[in-house]
């Protein structure tokens, strides 16, 4: 009997040593040997061959310059990890966030792989070790930022090394964050084209989750200036995640009750809640751990202390049942594998955004879900400018996405997939091809009932104390306990009823006078709310004899 030997595949062996990976999917074996190609790292290199124009003995299919779009989950960080271990010179990698960082310098030392931080507020020692260590090979990875790396003492300093590949992740950042409140990335170039007039020039490879057409051009006009960079992407859809939008006129009662509703749909942990603002991060965690009586809540964002970071990073990779509430600084590149459920207190401002940040959930392949709170000034048509002539890009980027994404006629899978211009094939689960849009807005019936019981006869507070079954004094003292819908929102605070009533009246549903005889008495806005005050107007007429002659 024979037995047929196969060849060792060098980057499995590499994957399985170093990563713990068994595995390699076709776009990271592309990717991989893309760079190890274009660095000339041996056992990779193409032989010369005779172009048939020229004449002239030539390496082909080498890309030295790459943009490359993998979903999130589809392990872009092993495409420049991997080869890192093989490559002789330096591998530099950007990074947006001090976060990022941290979390990749984890995923090395446990990989047996030493990495150098570069970084703002270092000592000189520190400095100075670092350098030291790569001039003796210890270090061949350097993990640094933008501010950091592109002071020109940074860039003289490197092209005293071999450098084989710089990587920049999360790319898309350098159009959405350098044409605003980031504008060193558009200094890029300082350090991608800085090597030029060596004899050796390191790979280039930008690395994203998401990016549209748009967004591309800009990172080609910034990273690779006059170069044509291979453009590899994969489908940035994810299967494993359903979609959900749900309207609302309060964003805390909604989030209560997602986090413990017993339905077969309710949301699965560990959960992951975005919010815009590092204050709604905090606000929003303190009022979990109060409402859900719960320990393992905590919010994350860039104000933070490094210790404090990192103590709440690991303990948010370690915990199977935690809720954390984060800004987009947890949006990028967290590696938690299980989260099972992503939700956003606010629409992300663009598709990219969405897709990044949503694409924290079920990294590990497994069924997840995504969520979106909507409320009426998330809208687009709630922004006072109008006019598209007016609007900003990031604006006008804003509105196509929220415009398309909250359409409950059309698939929110497909709505995200054409927004990137990417091939749609079917759903894998979204509440409009589920048939499971939530079209009950929890609190709204209450307010209007005792609004249209009581009209123009309770104040805000009044209202809110009502609703609230609240035991103020002035409860007793109006006797509002006595009222019909005393009590129907029970649990509510007051600000939770009272911001409810606002964006009512934001619907136009509810109008709060502020002049008058009945100045600020609530009173029904709506065509229904018209309906019942010209039948009671009717009926006083009728009473008091108008219809006499």
């Amino acid at each position: 009997m024979t037995t047929t030997s196969s060849i060792t595949d060098p980057l499995t062996v590499i994957a399985k040593e170093h990563f713990k990976i068994d595995y390699l999917f076709p776009y990271q074996r592309l990717v991989i040997s893309n760079i190890l190609e274009a660095a000339g790292a041996e056992g990779f290199i193409h032989k010369p061959e005779i172009n048939p124009v020229t004449g002239k003995s030539e390496i082909f299919d080498t890309r030295p310059n790459q943009i490359v779009i993998l979903p999130t989950g589809a392990g872009k960080s092993l495409c420049f990890m991997l080869p890192a271990v093989l490559l002789s010179g330096l591998t530099i990698v950007v990074f947006p966030l001090l976060s990022l960082i941290a979390d990749q310098a984890r995923r090395l030392i446990e990989a047996g792989i030493a990495p150098g931080i570069l970084r703002g507020g270092q000592s000189t020692a520190e400095r100075e070790k670092l350098w030291d260590d790569v001039e003796k090979g210890l270090v061949k990875f350097i993990l640094t930022n933008p501010e950091t790396i592109l002071k020109t003492n940074m860039l003289s300093k490197l092209r005293e090394f071999t450098v084989s590949h710089i990587v920049i992740d999360e790319v898309h950042t350098v159009s959405e964050w350098g044409d605003t409140f980031r504008p060193v990335y558009l200094e890029l170039s300082k350090l991608t084209c800085g090597f030029e007039e060596l004899e050796t020039q390191p790979v280039v490879t930008a690395f994203t989750a998401t990016a549209s057409d748009n967004i591309l051009n800009r990172v080609c006009e910034i990273v690779f200036p006059g170069k044509y960079p291979e453009l590899i992407a994969a489908n940035p859809d994810r299967p494993n995640i359903s979609y959900k939008v749900i309207h609302t006129i309060s964003k805390n009662r909604q989030l209560i009750e997602l986090l413990t509703s017993t339905e077969d749909d309710s949301c699965k942990f560990p959960v992951l809640i975005f919010s815009r603002s590092r204050s709604g991060a905090e606000l929003i965690a303190h009022m979990l751990r109060q409402e859900l009586g719960r320990d393992n809540i905590f919010f994350f964002h860039a104000g933070l202390e490094r210790e404090e970071k990192s103590k709440i990073q690991e303990w948010f990779y370690t915990s199977s049942e935690g809720i954390l509430v984060a800004t987009i600084a947890f949006g990028m590149g967290i590696d938690k594998k299980d989260v099972r459920t992503v939700i956003h207190m606010e629409p992300s401002l663009t598709v990219e955004a969405y897709l990044q940040e949503s694409g924290r959930a079920g990294r590990d392949t497994k069924k997840s879900k995504a969520v979106m709170l909507v409320s009426k000034e998330d809208r687009p048509e709630n922004k006072q400018q109008n006019n598209s002539e007016n609007l900003t890009i990031l604006e006008l980027r804003y509105r196509e996405f929220i415009t398309a994404f909250l359409n409950n006629k059309q698939c929110r899978r497909k709505s995200l997939l054409k927004l990137m211009g990417a091939e749609y094939n079917s759903c894998f689960g979204c509440d409009v091809c589920d048939k499971a849009i939530q079209n009950k807005i929890i609190g709204k019936n209450e307010i209007i009932k005792l609004v249209k019981r009581y009209n123009r006869k309770l104040t805000l507070r009044e209202a809110a104390l009502t609703l609230a079954e609240s035991r103020y004094t002035d409860v007793f003292e109006k006797k509002l306990f006595r009222l019909r819908g005393y009590g129907t929102l029970t649990g509510w605070s007051l600000d939770d009823v009272k911001d409810a009533i606002h964006h009512l009246e934001e619907e136009s549903l509810i109008k709060i006078p502020v002049r008058g005889v009945y100045k600020h008495r609530l009173r029904m806005q709506s065509k229904e709310g018209s309906l019942f005050l010209t039948k009671l107007r009717l009926l006083r007429w009728f009473l008091n004899g108008k219809f006499h002659n």
